[in-house]
This record gives structure tokens, C-alpha cells and sequence, in this order.
């Protein structure tokens, strides 16, 4: 009976996850000459005001209502041909690949080192950047707007994702004139919010930075000036805080920049038929210092200087992970440059004062067969037979088959004639165990070092921007420095508008 009872169960889940799949398409956009994925294409739905953006491997969901209402994506990124898809081509049941064709035009290498505009020919990228800075105040907003968008945070450990936290989040900006973090006018207020339960969750990796159990490393420290994670992230945002004291090397972008930097490579790409400047850069030596190196793109468009995108990473000096990294992107409406996302991350180690371990090991005669338990969540993709080895008075046994009994316990059963009599009798302490390479769900290596180390990711990408919006007087709004899970959430009309485009579960 029982068996009917779990096969029932069995197909219910399984028609369950079929129904909750059908729900939205999945599509991932890929460069068509190199196959790689178009990190951050901005999806927008033909005739309307909203969309999203893909994120950093291209993907990206859009709600099964759509195709029956037989929309048109516009799917668009700096350096590709933009392309229209029909929503009623694309698959239900599938991962739907998008390809974008790249549209990049190289300039002559005497474009970098020119210390003269010559006409429409050229100008020195040193001067393209430094009208761009000098045309924030004109190119962004100073007026009131605010941006509605899918904002998420999360640690990411050999490509897997933990402790993934989604939110719909409307942020109100009373204009580039006024401090993101101080002023009263600028606030955010938080529509949904949802502890992903589908992704693994360990708080070993939640604790705060304190330099000894938590560090990036030895000479960097992440500043709590930014309060929450959502203001963290703002606060890494240069163009936006042009003004203002932004991260290590760039500091006051204004006044800063241009001081601290090289320009090594420039290139043309292109936005639809708007040319855009690729402007490749390094920070100076004697900024970084022997221990540090820094590099970016900045993107700028030849018709007003707008800046359009802005990427920038720290490394340590021989390392190919960087320390942080920030991208972010804006995008015109009316006239001016709104956001369009922002992503930041930092790399984190972990001394864990907790170790994996067995929790014990007992073999059960009639089955002929070892119980491993383990003390925590077994990465089930690490899983080998090879890895369990038993001896009976010091004679090698020989595993059969390892089968996973529940998240932490672990079924080896034995070749029946590789095993000797044995029976109630038998002094079970004549049996021995050596297990290695097991790792548990948040990558720590069985008996090793509790050492984790990752990457941890905050970003907001935005769905729709409203011009000229003020906050509204009585709306409850998030404090800049408290956690958002415990801010109040607004019940919004629109809310079906807006949706988490949750990543898939590994990169």
C-alpha cells in the first residue's frame, strides 16, 4: 500500500511541476558568432511601457499570459543589432535560445593617443569622457521619477546560488541634484517580498563582515555607509552619485575619474543606429600600488555624451577573480538617461566554525548494506561510490551500489560475496569505513577546513520608469537601514505588471 501511496505521490509532484513550468517561458540570448551569453539585454513588450532585463548568463522569464497575448519582445544591448520576437514562436516546455548579431566597429589606435578633435573624423576619448561627466547635470534627471524593478541579493558558490531573497521594489529619486541616502525625498517602498525556499539557504554565510570570520581579504573592507543591501548597492552607483565619494580608485567620479585612469582601447558599437563609444580603461599604478589592479569600459554616445553603461572591477594584483565588480546601465526616455540596472558584487571568504562531517555509520545485516549519515545537506552531484570504502578485519568489502536515502544519509550496500559470515553475533567493531570527496549543498569539502569561499550579489533591474513621480505622502516606505525582510510591504494594483525573473538554480 505504501508503495502505491508514494508512486501516487510521485506523479502528483510531478504533474505539479509540470503546471508550475507551463506558467512562464524561459529564454536565454546568446551572441551568435561566439555562442557566449549577452549579459543584461534590456526585453521590452512592443506598444508598452515595461519590460525587463535578462541577467549575467542571458536569461530571462516572461509570464505564460503574454504569449496568449500575442506580444512582440524588442530585445536590445550596446553592441548588437536589435531583433524583434514574436512571443507566440517561442516554446512553453523549453529553454528558448535568442541569438543577437554583434555590431561593433573598430577605430584606428592613433583615436586613443590624439590630443586633437580633427572635425567628425575623431575626438580623444579622454575628451569624449570628460564632456560626458561635464553633461550628467543635462543628460539625467533632476526632476522627480521613480523606477519600478526586480531587485534580488545572494551568495553565489561555484556557480550555485544561496540564500536568494527576490523583491518588486518602487525607488523614488527626487533627481541627480540630491544625495541618494540622505535626502527625505528619495525612498523606496517594497511591493513583494520572498525568501527563495527553492534555492538552499545556510546563515554561516549571512553573518556580517567583521575581518576575522568574514573578510573579502586582507586590505579591503566593505563600508557600511550604504545601511540595507539596497543601499549598498545605490551608493556603488558613480554615475548617479557623480558628486559624491563612490568605491576604491574611482572615489569622487567628477573630480576623480579622469585623474586616476588610462584609456586603453576605444571602440565604435552601436544601440539600434545610435553610435555608441567603448572606452576601455585601467587605473593608474601608482594609484593601486603593487598589491591591486583595476580596469573598465565606460559607454558614451556620440551624439550627446550620455553616458550609457559603466562597468569597473578590483582585483588583487594576480588573481582573476575580482574583489568587486560593478555594472550598471541607463537607458533613454524622453530625452533623459533613466536606470535601467545595477548589479554589484564582492568577493567573500568564510571562516566557518562549522565542519562537515559523519554523523555516524552502522550496517545492517539483513540488507547487507552501510548507513552513512552525514551532518548536514550532501551535494548529491559529488556522490561516487568509488568514494565509500569498508573493510571487515582489515578485508576489503566491495560497494554494490550507493543509493541517497534522505538529504543527509547515504545507503552503500554491499557485494554479497565479497562479504564474510557475519551475523547478531559478530563483533561489529571489526568493521571499518574510510569515506573522502563528499562535499555538502554549500560546497565544504567532508573532514576539511570549514573555509567557504564566494560571491556575494546584489542587483536591481528595472521594469518600467514613471517621469516626474513624486513618493506619495502616506505610503510606508523602507528604512535605508533595516533589512528589507522586515520592512512593510504596499499592496500595489499593479503588482501583475511586475515579476521576479528568478535565476535558474546554477549558472
Amino acid at each position: 500500500m505504501k508503495r502505491y501511496i508514494l508512486s501516487f505521490l510521485l506523479l502528483f509532484m510531478s504533474i505539479l511541476s509540470y503546471a508550475q513550468a507551463e506558467k512562464e517561458i524561459l529564454c536565454r540570448i546568446l551572441d551568435k558568432e561566439t555562442g557566449f551569453p549577452v549579459a543584461y539585454a534590456t526585453i521590452q513588450i512592443e506598444n508598452k511601457s515595461f519590460g525587463l532585463i535578462a541577467n549575467a548568463d542571458g536569461d530571462f522569464r516572461i509570464p505564460l499570459s503574454y504569449k496568449k497575448e500575442e506580444y512582440v519582445l524588442i530585445i536590445s544591448s550596446i553592441g548588437y543589432k536589435t531583433l524583434k520576437v514574436e512571443l507566440k514562436t517561442l516554446l512553453i516546455n523549453k529553454e528558448n535560445i535568442i541569438s543577437l548579431i554583434p555590431k561593433i566597429e573598430l577605430l584606428d589606435q592613433v583615436v586613443i593617443n590624439a590630443s586633437k578633435t580633427n572635425g567628425d573624423k575623431f575626438m580623444p576619448p579622454r575628451e569624449i569622457v570628460k564632456k560626458a561627466i561635464e553633461r550628467i547635470p543635462t543628460n539625467y534627471p533632476t526632476n522627480s521619477y521613480s523606477t519600478v524593478g526586480y531587485y534580488r541579493d545572494y551568495q553565489l558558490i561555484t556557480n550555485r546560488y544561496y540564500n536568494l531573497n527576490e523583491a518588486i521594489i518602487e525607488s523614488f529619486d527626487a533627481g541627480f541634484q540630491t544625495d541618494i541616502m540622505m535626502d527625505s525625498k528619495n525612498k523606496n517602498v517594497l511591493y513583494s517580498y520572498l525568501e527563495n525556499r527553492d534555492f538552499p539557504r545556510d546563515s554561516t554565510l549571512l553573518q556580517p563582515y567583521d575581518g576575522n570570520k568574514k573578510y573579502i581579504d586582507s586590505n579591503t573592507k566593505l563600508s557600511g555607509q550604504g545601511g540595507n543591501e539596497l543601499g549598498i548597492l545605490n551608493i556603488h552607483n558613480p554615475i548617479r552619485n557623480y558628486e559624491q565619494l563612490s568605491f576604491s580608485f574611482v572615489y569622487v567620479f567628477k573630480r576623480k575619474f579622469l585623474d586616476n585612469h588610462e584609456i586603453t582601447n576605444i571602440k565604435k558599437v552601436y544601440l539600434n543606429d545610435e553610435v555608441i563609444y567603448e572606452i576601455n580603461f585601467i587605473a593608474k599604478e601608482s594609484l593601486t600600488k603593487a598589491s591591486h589592479r583595476a580596469k573598465g569600459k565606460i559607454y558614451i554616445s556620440k551624439e550627446d555624451f550620455a553616458i550609457h553603461k559603466f562597468n569597473y572591477a578590483v582585483y588583487e594584483k594576480a588573481s582573476l577573480n575580482p574583489l568587486f565588480e560593478v555594472a550598471i546601465e541607463y537607458k533613454k526616455k524622453n530625452d533623459l538617461m533613466y536606470l535601467n540596472y545595477i548589479t554589484f558584487n564582492n568577493q567573500f571568504v568564510v571562516n566557518d566554525a562549522f565542519k562537515f562531517d559523519l554523523d555516524g555509520v552502522d550496517f545492517n545485516l539483513n540488507e547487507k548494506a552501510f548507513y552513512v549519515k552525514f551532518n548536514n545537506e550532501i551535494d548529491t552531484a559529488t556522490l561516487d561510490k568509488k568514494d565509500f570504502k569498508f573493510r571487515f578485519n582489515k578485508k576489503k568489502l566491495l560497494v554494490e551500489t550507493i543509493e541517497l536515502i534522505d538529504s543527509v544519509t547515504v545507503k552503500a550496500k554491499i557485494k554479497a560475496w565479497s562479504l564474510p559470515n557475519v551475523d547478531e553475533k559478530t563483533d561489529m567493531s571489526q568493521f571499518t569505513h574510510r569515506i573522502k570527496n563528499i562535499y555538502d549543498v554549500s560546497k565544504r569539502k567532508l573532514f576539511k577546513a570549514p573555509e567557504i569561499k564566494g560571491f556575494q550579489y546584489r542587483e536591481y533591474f528595472v521594469q518600467e520608469v514613471f517621469v516626474d513621480k513624486k513618493i506619495p505622502y502616506d505610503i510606508p516606505t523602507i528604512n535605508n537601514y533595516s533589512p528589507l525582510s522586515e520592512a512593510e510591504k504596499v499592496n500595489n494594483k499593479d503588482e501583475s505588471t511586475y515579476w521576479l525573473n528568478t535565476p535558474l538554480k546554477s549558472k
